[in-house]
């Protein structure tokens, strides 16, 4: 660890202990006013596309959707729903570089946890975090100084360690091999988020809303992260359902265009859809997207690729669940045992068109969204949203 990052973490820690006490609706409302700010930043909008490889379409469709998880009511209800009396001195979060700012929810609640918070942003978004350290600061700079942005490159384990040992909590997202290298060397202090998927069940008459709900969920982040439904299961007529998804897709495509795909990526893809094809499935396919239709699942390759099933009746559905891979379930017009889902390792179910748009108490991998920072992970959750 370089000596300027070690001096930033020690002064973040200075500054948390004159914050020790702070009303936290106190700290809700000042991190609200930051998000608010933080959206409207003009450099960032305009620097985030390039880097992130979205289109700056998607990038004006991800900056507010991210703003609105600070809520102020939501934050409220959380801290004095999950809140101990003993906060962790300093929560080191680990950033995917799936989809970006995903910083900003990390940083949230670590203030909200009374922490120091240092956060090292993913190598495809290394802006969004410091650009709300920027907007925290010109809000509340006294909050803002418990906070330390940072980055280095995957892999460069002596930084790695040196800053991750001086954290009683660390939150880190990202590919099973490296969260696997992390509980390795952390154990216990270590609040894993691995690869996840999600998936939608829907009734196949369904308005057309709803259809265009779910093209949302499908296209936003482009397809990239936990939330994102990489198969759709159809009570009813699943081909009549895909032509409806695959119009409504190709119609949002027009409006957030496809980003930037390297030539694996679009080979990969290729790949995937024609094993698909080969194994009897239906594929429709466009520029803006692609829908398959088959009885069988594949691999999710993302990419706007989402799966058509038929579903047999919605008692079937956790059958489909592969126990501890999906995070979230859309539900549109199909009832649903959500308990049993719950002990599938499902963590949220909500309408269709929400998928995307999580509450910052969202319980990711089932474990509290702040308690978890204070050790108290108790019995796994799924949250509804209805």
């Amino acid at each position: 660890m370089s000596a300027a990052l070690e001096r930033e973490i020690d002064a973040a820690l200075v500054a948390r202990q004159r914050q020790r006490g702070r009303d936290p609706d106190e700290i809700a409302r000042v991190l609200a006013a930051a998000g608010t700010r933080w959206r409207a930043d003009a450099e960032l909008a305009a620097a985030l596309p390039g880097m992130a490889r979205l289109g700056r379409e998607m990038v004006d469709a991800i900056l507010p959707i991210t703003a609105a998880q600070l809520d102020v009511d939501v934050m409220c209800r959380l801290t004095r729903r999950e809140s101990a009396p003993h906060p962790p001195a300093l929560v080191a979060s680990v950033v995917a570089s799936n989809v970006p700012c995903l910083a900003i929810p990390a940083i949230a609640l670590g203030c909200l946890a009374g922490a120091a918070v240092v956060v090292k942003s993913g190598r495809a978004d290394t802006l969004s975090a410091p650009a709300f350290r920027s907007a925290l600061a010109a809000t509340d700079p006294d909050l803002a100084a418990c906070v330390v942005t940072t980055y280095w490159p995957g892999g460069t384990t002596e930084v790695e360690d040196a800053v991750l040992r001086r954290a009683d909590v660390i939150v880190a997202s990202g590919g099973d091999a490296g969260i696997a290298a992390l509980a390795r060397r952390f154990g216990a202090r270590l609040r894993a988020h691995g690869s996840r998927a999600s998936l939608a069940v829907v009734r196949d008459d369904v308005g057309d809303d709803v259809v265009a709900g779910l093209a949302s969920d499908v296209v936003l982040y482009e397809q990239r992260g936990c939330l994102s439904p990489q198969a759709v299961f159809v009570a009813g007529d699943a081909r009549r359902f895909a032509d409806r998804l695959y119009g409504a897709l190709i119609a949002l495509g027009a409006r957030l265009p496809r980003g930037e795909r390297s030539t694996a990526e679009r080979a990969s893809h290729r790949i995937a859809v024609e094993a698909a094809r080969f194994a009897g499935a239906t594929i429709l396919d466009d520029a803006s997207a692609t829908v398959v239709v088959g009885e069988r699942p594949f691999d999710p390759v993302g990419q706007r690729t989402v799966h058509v099933l038929g579903l047999e009746s919605p008692a079937t559905l956790v059958a489909h669940v592969t126990p501890g891979a999906i995070e979230c379930v859309g539900v549109a017009g199909v009832p649903l045992d959500v308990d049993a889902l719950r002990h599938a390792g499902v963590a949220r179910v909500c309408s269709l068109g929400r998928m995307q748009h999580p509450r910052l108490d969202w319980p990711r991998g089932q474990r509290p969204a702040l308690g978890s920072l204070f050790h108290a992970d108790g019995e796994p959750r799924i949250q509804v949203e209805t």
